[in-house]
């Protein structure tokens, strides 16, 4: 057993490459498919047709620092332990070239050095999308999921410069090598900070919704879809290693907003500035939602259509359903279920992970002004001690089981369809 490096050369007689060999390649390309976004049953499946491929038996396990792996076959016999796994991202465009090095690996006679050159562009690629663009694209994405909350144009407005504030505190933290977490916290507090100053200049408005919208922007959604849909498969371990990191980024993004409105001095209250949107208008930010992620994705942009259109499917089920008398947690599950369907055909055709395109699809469902609220009204009884009222405790305990109710119903949805089979369903990207 031997930690993954720089395979040894096989003999020139040999036509057929060495376990070494085999390993070190199928190692390198499951960490890159974990790194860009890809879940745990998606990278065995690429590694062990990678391994059968050259005549071997592979026996992968998936942990949360790295890749295990066993070969077996033509008498020889090998055991790695791939390189530490980063923090996971969504790069698409990884997603679609690594997909295509593994379709060109599988034939016997394959150039396993053209391979490795092949993997080694994919590990210095540069994004698609510059780092400005994005960052103005995912202001206009906060904007949206503000508007969608219910917030007037000008919490909304502001929102589009919390948003944008927060993706560029992250990206340059995370360039200077600070932790994911502590990275999300710091943007969430510079934003919410910057949030709850401007909007201190609007009379009779409260910040809570720009910040919970930019916040949202930071939620490592992908990780945490991913994390779901393992632990409810056969990578447990790996599944709620990933939950448990994405739960604490979460958490610790809420305790940088609710920080930096206490700072501003605000009380984090949270009202509806405006009568949510008509449907019309809901759609449209629906899009523009999709549209903003599809760039944090590094999405093509032949592709972007398919999460601008989950994002519009989600949010107009969930409302139609709501309509049909559906209560909310029953519309999301609906909602979440149908998006995830669209999302997997979607998926199929670009042969990328379907979170790539669900999570787009559910953002806009997420119940965070019940959850905000909630932390709000944890907050103010924390601080009343003995002379809380009954009715705060109550209407906080209510907040708190819609949010949790609600998010349960799209984590149900999303896994049902995830589960469901499909007609001309193969293991592939696209499931």
């Amino acid at each position: 057993m031997c930690a993954d490096q720089a395979p040894r050369p096989r003999a020139a007689a040999d036509p057929f490459p060495t376990a070494d060999e085999v390993a070190h390649i199928a190692l390198r390309l499951g960490r890159l498919m974990v790194v860009n976004g890809a879940d745990s049953a998606h990278v065995e499946d690429a590694v062990t047709s990678f391994a059968a491929a050259h005549r071997y038996r592979a026996r992968p396990l998936i942990l949360p620092e790295g890749l295990l792996l066993t070969l077996e076959g033509r008498e020889a016999f090998c055991t790695r332990l791939g390189r530490t796994i980063a923090s996971p991202s969504v790069d698409m465009r990884a997603l679609e070239t690594l997909d295509a090095i593994h379709g060109d690996s599988l034939a016997p006679t394959a150039d396993l050095a053209g391979i490795e050159r092949r993997l080694d562009g994919v590990e210095s690629g540069a994004p698609r999308y510059p780092g400005l663009i994005v960052a103005l694209a995912m202001g206009v994405t906060a904007a949206a999921l503000a508007r969608l909350f219910g917030a007037s144009a000008v919490v909304a407005l502001v929102s589009a410069a919390v948003g944008a504030t927060i993706w560029l505190l992250r990206l340059r933290l995370r360039a200077a090598g600070m932790n994911p977490i502590a990275a999300a916290a710091l943007a969430a507090f510079g934003g919410g900070l910057l949030g709850s100053v401007a909007i201190g200049a609007v009379p009779d408005a409260s910040p809570a919704l720009c910040l919970v919208a930019g916040g949202l922007i930071l939620v490592p959604s992908v990780p945490l879809l991913n994390g779901v849909r393992d632990a409810l498969g056969r990578h447990v371990v790996v599944g709620l290693s990933r939950i448990i990191v994405a739960s604490a980024t979460i958490l610790a993004i809420a305790f940088a907003l609710f920080l930096a409105a206490a700072i501003a001095g605000d009380g984090f209250s949270i009202e509806r500035d405006a009568s949510p949107p008509g449907l019309p208008e809901e759609l449209v930010m629906a899009a523009l939602v999709g549209a903003g992620l599809a760039l944090a994705f590094n999405v093509p942009a032949r592709a972007a259509w398919g999460c601008m259109l989950c994002a519009i499917a989600g949010r107009g089920m969930r409302t139609a359903c709501e309509g049909l008398g559906f209560d909310l947690v029953g519309a999301s599950l609906v909602a979440a279920f149908a998006t995830a369907v669209v999302a997997r055909l979607i998926a199929r055709r670009f042969r990328v992970p379907t979170v790539t395109f669900a999570f787009p699809g559910v953002v806009g469902m997420m119940p965070a002004y019940y959850a905000f609220r909630a932390g709000n009204g944890g907050l103010a009884i924390v601080h009343a001690g003995g002379t809380v009222s009954p009715a705060l405790v109550g209407e906080t305990l209510a907040l708190a089981g819609t949010a949790i109710l609600v998010t349960s119903a799209i984590a149900v949805g999303l896994s049902m369809a995830f589960a469901t089979p499909l007609p001309g369903d193969r293991p592939h990207f696209g499931r």
